[in-house]
């Protein structure tokens, strides 16, 4: 028996708009849904590969700075500044010296920069619509917090963040730093949101920019703070074999998260990848890419950008790094000794591959 939740049924409503992406070739309307539908569920992880997280202690509270900043006086900054400082501790100086470059709160002009920040009417404007589109994050925290439950179950020990949310005038999307994670709301207003079709964003850009996106946003940010690759290996099989291990990792405490959201891709895009995956390896293999260390060469498959560059016009940008998940699936699943912190503190990227046996 299926049962398919509220938010499940209102997933599968947007992924309808991806159907006419994808030849169905002399199907009916009804066939095509039923095979969107099995395409949707084999995005998503089983409920099978969840793990028991209900004796775990731990509250994740997001803390508005985008709220907090606006309430601000302008007339009484300096007194007000201590009580912010106070709150947000350190994160209120990587903020502002950092994410919107105006100095430090001890800066002498820091004080006139912060007044024309708050006063800016894009800035203030920005402000606004973040309230409109974020009045309330709980559904957001909780599916933070279940994830980091799960985090805390496959890494006892490590450490969870403080997590802020800020403006920045789409400057950051996830901000990490020791103890602390920074969301930029004002990059996840919706795809279609007017400010980025003012600031002329590339299509591709505005494909990730919506609320949904923050928490496997969230998590593979937290992820690369804590599991950092191999400096002194700088092949393209160790960037899509470490970004394959992010991927795998937000499955893991995202599992019944879809695809879509984890990798970015679109629904056709991920489809388009599923056919041509030998293609993708074989193109790979044999132009003997792989080991290659040229940064121009590895930034044609794993970077942002409208396609995969060494692959068709057709395919995703970062399609490689999609090949990186699966070779790392197929490790883990050929390897089932091998714990998730294991995996994640690995950077033998060539032995994963060797011990993968992937064959596409």
């Amino acid at each position: 028996m299926l049962f398919i939740t509220s938010k499940a049924r209102t997933y599968l409503n947007s992924l309808l708009q991806e159907i006419k992406h994808i030849s169905f070739p002399l199907i009916t309307r009804q066939a095509g849904l039923l095979l969107l539908l099995l395409m949707f569920l084999s995005g998503c992880s089983s409920a099978r590969d969840d793990v028991d997280i209900d004796g775990i202690d731990l509250s994740i509270e997001i803390f508005r700075l985008d709220r907090d900043l606006f309430k601000i006086d302008i007339d009484s900054i300096d007194q007000q500044l201590p009580v912010l400082e106070d709150k947000y501790g350190d994160f209120f100086e990587i903020y502002n010296h950092l994410i919107i470059n105006i100095g430090t709160p001890r800066s002498p002009a820091y004080e006139q920069s912060l007044r024309r920040f708050l006063t800016d009417f894009d800035i203030y404007r920005l402000h606004n619509e973040v309230e409109t589109v974020f009045p309330d994050l709980s559904d957001i925290e909780n599916e933070i917090e279940k994830a980091f439950k799960r985090f805390v179950h496959y890494f006892p020990g490590y450490p969870v963040p403080q997590i802020y949310t800020f403006i920045s005038g789409f400057n950051q999307s996830v901000v990490a730093a020791e103890n602390m994670l920074g969301i930029g709301l004002d990059k996840y207003l919706g795809r279609d949101h007017i400010f980025y079709s003012e600031l002329q964003l590339a299509l591709f850009r505005r494909s990730v920019m919506y609320p949904e996106k923050i928490p496997s946003d969230c998590l593979i940010g937290w992820a690369m703070t804590e599991f950092e690759p191999d400096e002194g290996d700088d092949s393209l099989l160790s960037h899509i074999i470490y970004q394959g291990k992010l991927l795998y990792l937000a499955d893991k405490v995202l599992p019944h998260q879809h695809d879509t959201l984890k990798t970015g891709f679109t629904l056709s895009q991920l489809e388009w990848c599923r056919r041509n995956e030998r293609h993708m390896w074989t193109y790979l293999v044999e132009n003997k890419l792989l080991f290659s260390t040229d940064a121009r060469t590895t930034g044609s498959f794993i970077n942002e950008g409208p396609f995969t560059s060494g692959f068709s016009r057709e395919s995703p940008a970062r399609a490689a790094v999609w090949l990186g998940w699966q070779i790392v699936n197929s490790y883990m699943q050929r390897n089932s000794h091998v714990s998730l912190e294991n995996l994640m503190l690995d950077t033998d990227y060539q032995g994963i591959l060797h011990n993968a046996r992937y064959r596409p």
